[in-house]
């Protein structure tokens, strides 16, 4: 999606009835729907349904299957709960009458508790990084192959920024920081911000999981797809100013890999995590 405005029709979806819905998909080269796309639509369906004094806290898919860019995406909305403090909506995402994605999502009226927070490990300033998009145009540790890949599957509505270039060599256990935010600013409602922060978020955590063995397999294809998503927002954010995506990998095994990230605001606030495990295995195909 080029543009923040492109990113924000994108989410619009038509309403059919109270739950359920349809929406249009982003046409990435690879041909399949982009993970954060579902994520951030299905989010957009649930809120349809939920009262507005209520936000969401966390959120948890599953991609069941591979959507279809040439076809429309329709959300049904299952009402599970409504309490006093919080409400739980489950969502499909179906294509052809079977089921692409499904989320469960709840949300809770503002409340005050304890407070507290990892502190953030920012190493750098934003305005004095590069973008990825110039860090991958220009280095040579990336294979052509590799590389249109990578620049193929940004979210072009946002801006990244690297504090470490494709060059250098991180080893499995350290974080990889990613500063963020859209490219032109846009006047967002609390719900927007948080289905923009979740088309975001898909961008890299599957790239973090398999980064530390690029230098040594950088031309040997892999498939690669998500497999679950889960986000907690833990405080109010904006998409605009620059935000922290703090990525790490506890573990890769039985050709999965599950990535872990922290997104802090300027001034250091963690105000979302989110956990993702992918498919990461030796393409027999290619």
């Amino acid at each position: 999606m080029q543009t923040p405005k492109g990113l924000t029709d994108l989410l619009k979806l038509k309403q059919i009835d109270a739950f359920n819905f349809e929406g249009q998909n982003y046409q990435t080269i690879w041909k399949r729907v982009y993970g954060g796309q579902v994520l951030a639509q299905s989010l957009h369906a649930a809120y349809q349904t939920i009262h507005e004094d209520r936000i969401v806290h966390s959120l948890h898919g599953y991609f069941i299957l591979p959507g279809d860019i040439t076809i429309p995406i329709k959300y049904s909305v299952e009402n599970l709960r409504d309490g006093g403090s919080f409400s739980t909506r489950r969502v499909t995402a179906y294509q052809n009458g079977k089921a692409i994605f499904v989320l469960s999502a709840s949300f809770q009226i503002s409340q005050n508790g304890l407070e507290q927070h990892n502190d953030s490990p920012a190493q750098a300033n934003p305005e004095e990084l590069v973008s990825d998009t110039d860090l991958l145009k220009n280095t040579a540790a990336v294979s052509d192959r590799v590389k249109l890949h990578l620049l193929a599957r940004n979210p072009f509505a946002f801006e990244f920024r690297p504090e470490k270039d494709f060059s250098y060599r991180f080893s499995p256990q350290e974080n990889r920081n990613v500063w963020f935010k859209l490219k032109e600013q846009l006047s967002l409602s609390q719900q927007q911000q948080q289905e923009f922060l979740a088309y975001a978020v898909d961008y890299d955590l599957l790239i973090m999981s398999i980064i530390s063995h690029f230098q040594e397999e950088f031309d040997k294809p892999l498939q690669v797809a998500s497999l679950d998503h889960a986000m907690w927002y833990h405080r109010p954010f904006d998409v605009n100013e620059w935000l922290l995506f703090s990525m790490h990998t506890p573990n890769a095994s039985g050709a999965r890999c599950l990535g872990q990230g922290s997104i802090f605001d300027r001034q250091g606030n963690l105000v979302a995590t989110v956990v993702q495990e992918g498919l990461a295995r030796p393409n027999q195909s290619d």
